[in-house]
Parts: structure tokens; C-alpha cells; sequence
């Protein structure tokens, strides 16, 4: 996958996400790659590598929504600078229980050679831990 500017490489990320695709999702990441979750949950910490990245956050991750309703992502706005993309956006989706989840995040990502390197996101994790896990 070849991406021109770091801002086209973070909405192919999104694409992909979108369309439930981990090859492609895996495509726009280095196999080095960082996420930073925020909170005190299960799925918080720093995920480094594909493997982790895949298979202990964003797998996990998809496992707490409901299959009966779209996970969507409506952006906001979307600025880059540099290697720098700046994602502000809507996530819409239904908990496992059924329960609407709207959650507002801000995801900074870091680019390099047309890949995401890195990526921390910031979020009500308080209305997440509610939400999806049933407890505060």
C-alpha cells in the first residue's frame, strides 16, 4: 500500500477500519508501530508491534460492540503537518448490551515512510470503562 502524504495514510487507515479489513489495516502500520490507550481498562497501555496492536487491542477492541450495528467513524477534522496527523472524530457504534456508544476521540498519529509509526488517542475513558465494560 503507497500513500503520498501522512494525512492519506491515516484515512486509509480509517478506510480500512471501516471496512473491518486487518490486512489492510495492517498494511498502513510498521510492524514496530505504538498505540497509547488511555485509562485504567483492559484494553489501555502501550501496544507495540503488529501482533499486539492486532491481536490485544483492536481484535478485543471490536469483540466489546455489537455485530447488530455499524462501528462508524465521522470526522471532524483532520489535520496534518509534517509526519503529524491530528484526528479529531465521532465513533458510533452499540455496546454488546445493546446500548448506544458515542464516543468524541482526538487521535494523533506519527507517519513514517508512508506508515503509521505511532498513535495516541484521547477520549472520555470513564464513559468507554461505562459503556462497553458496565462498570466505572
Amino acid at each position: 500500500m503507497t500513500f503520498t502524504d501522512a494525512k492519506s495514510v491515516v484515512l486509509g487507515y480509517l478506510k480500512a477500519i471501516d471496512e473491518r479489513d486487518p490486512d489492510a489495516i495492517q498494511a498502513t502500520l510498521w510492524e514496530d508501530a505504538e498505540f497509547r490507550i488511555p485509562g485504567d481498562h483492559p484494553l489501555a497501555g502501550n501496544w507495540v508491534g503488529l501482533d499486539e496492536i492486532l491481536n490485544k487491542f483492536m481484535l478485543p477492541l471490536m469483540d466489546l460492540f455489537s455485530t447488530d450495528v455499524p462501528y462508524t467513524i465521522e470526522i471532524s477534522q483532520v489535520i496534518a503537518e509534517g509526519d503529524t496527523v491530528v484526528l479529531d472524530c465521532v465513533a458510533r457504534a452499540a455496546a454488546r448490551s445493546g446500548e448506544p456508544y458515542e464516543a468524541n476521540i482526538v487521535s494523533v498519529f506519527s507517519i513514517q515512510d508512508g506508515r503509521i509509526k505511532a498513535m495516541r488517542e484521547f477520549f472520555d475513558t470513564q464513559y468507554f470503562v461505562r459503556t462497553l465494560f458496565g462498570s466505572e
